[in-house]
């Protein structure tokens, strides 16, 4: 054949749109097969990944109401869970009964949810400390009869710290009281009797303005009852935040917006949220007798600083270093400073619960309104201390929330 047909015979492109035509029809085919697959498949896991959204939902209900009966464990709270029970809470926070969730208006599915008593595990799964609480949560949509969908929570509940000061100022180390100041826990026993001050080392106060009381039943200032001076560290000691303790309140700060670090100045312009706010050391590392001081936190408050509408702060004020307090400034909570505390206060400011300065640098430097001018007024309240109404007294323990599938 000559060479000349053989080239015409393999360029020659007739007929070809036949075979590309039928590749063509078997890809499509094979997409609309795919689609159509997917098409009654994709609905199914659709509304299989809503079911389990609503069933964790629904969970999540449950340990929410549990931290709240917790977090209202007062004594004298009705709406609370007595602090000592057997190995589970009574009912409904035994695990037995079904709390209805509605949506809409209608039952969307229900949770059973179990408290532990201190130290105890219901589920065998979490490691409980003496003061921590499990607690396990069950959520069914729409039935426990007929479950399309569960979900399983377990977690452990960890409750702050709360130092329970001796003291409506307690110093580790030396205090200075000038000026018009009052320091007063003479109208509060409800925590028991305690002194205005408590301090290790001594406690002066200069001129003849500065009032201190303590509850001892009586009305003169400034006495023995009033001033608890020269004790022990080791009376102070049981008092401090561990670094654990203090670790778990900056976790919750930075988990609630309230959290900051280095050199910070709340004003009129600048305003404090309530909570728990915590001011960390500049490198965000524990405080200690030897940490460079540059590092450590210091706060300034100044005058009209809180951010609520009523002007007064409600929580704690942690700080990881000093703190200065200067002009009309109002605060319900405690507060507690590693290091220096200095208050000079005007107008009507007050604090209103009870301070603590650890003094872990310098135990020499805790003034309290040596200003002759100024008028700081610490005020003692065991409930307002303890944040009663604003603080949580639970929180969930880092790393200790667990899914499981049912």
């Amino acid at each position: 054949m000559p060479i000349r047909n053989l080239t015409r015979l393999f360029t020659d492109e007739r007929g070809a749109a036949l075979p590309l035509a039928l590749i063509a029809m078997v890809m499509l085919t094979t997409l609309i097969v795919a689609f159509s697959v997917l098409a009654t498949s994709e609905p199914m896991i659709a509304n299989n990944q809503l079911t389990t959204a609503q069933a964790r939902a629904i969970a999540e209900s449950g340990v929410e109401r549990a931290l709240w009966v917790l977090n209202n464990s007062y004594a004298g709270n009705t709406s609370g869970l007595a602090d000592t029970f057997p190995s589970t809470a009574p009912a409904p926070y035994d695990g037995n009964v079904s709390v209805n969730v509605d949506l809409g208006g209608s039952t969307l599915g229900v949770y059973r949810v179990s408290v532990s008593s201190p130290g105890v595990s219901i589920s065998g799964l979490s490691t409980v400390g003496a003061t921590e609480r499990e607690i396990v949560s069950r959520g069914f949509l729409p039935s426990t009869a007929s479950p399309r969908g569960k979900h399983h929570i377990v977690l452990v509940a960890s409750p702050f710290k709360f130092a329970d000061p001796p003291a409506a100022l307690s110093v580790r180390g030396e205090l200075q009281v000038g000026g018009n100041t009052n320091i007063s826990a003479h109208d509060d026993t409800s925590c028991g009797s305690k002194p205005g001050t408590f301090t290790t080392g001594t406690t002066t106060v200069q001129g003849g303005s500065a009032d201190v009381y303590g509850a001892d039943g009586n009305t003169t200032r400034n006495q023995t009852g009033d001033i608890s001076q020269n004790q022990p560290t080791s009376a102070f000691d049981p008092y401090i935040l561990t670094d654990n303790d203090l670790a778990a309140l900056k976790a919750y700060a930075k988990s609630q917006g309230t959290y900051y670090q280095g050199t910070v100045a709340f004003s009129a312009s600048n305003r404090m949220p309530n909570g728990v706010i915590f001011v960390d050391s500049a490198s965000g590392n524990p405080v200690t007798a030897t940490s460079d001081p540059s590092d450590m936190a210091n706060l300034t408050i100044h005058g009209n600083a809180p951010a609520s509408a009523d002007g007064i702060f409600k929580g704690w004020l942690i700080v990881n270093g000093t703190l200065a307090i200067s002009g009309n400034f109002q605060m319900w909570g405690f507060g507690y400073v590693q290091n220096d505390f200095t208050y000079t206060g005007t107008g009507t400011g007050q604090i209103v619960g009870a301070m603590m300065s650890r003094n872990i640098q310098d135990a020499s430097s805790t003034t309290i309104d040596t200003n002759t001018g100024g008028n700081a007024s610490i005020i003692y309240d065991c409930k307002k201390a303890r944040g009663e109404g604003f603080i949580p007294r639970f929180t969930v323990k880092a790393g200790t929330y667990k899914e499981i599938s049912d």
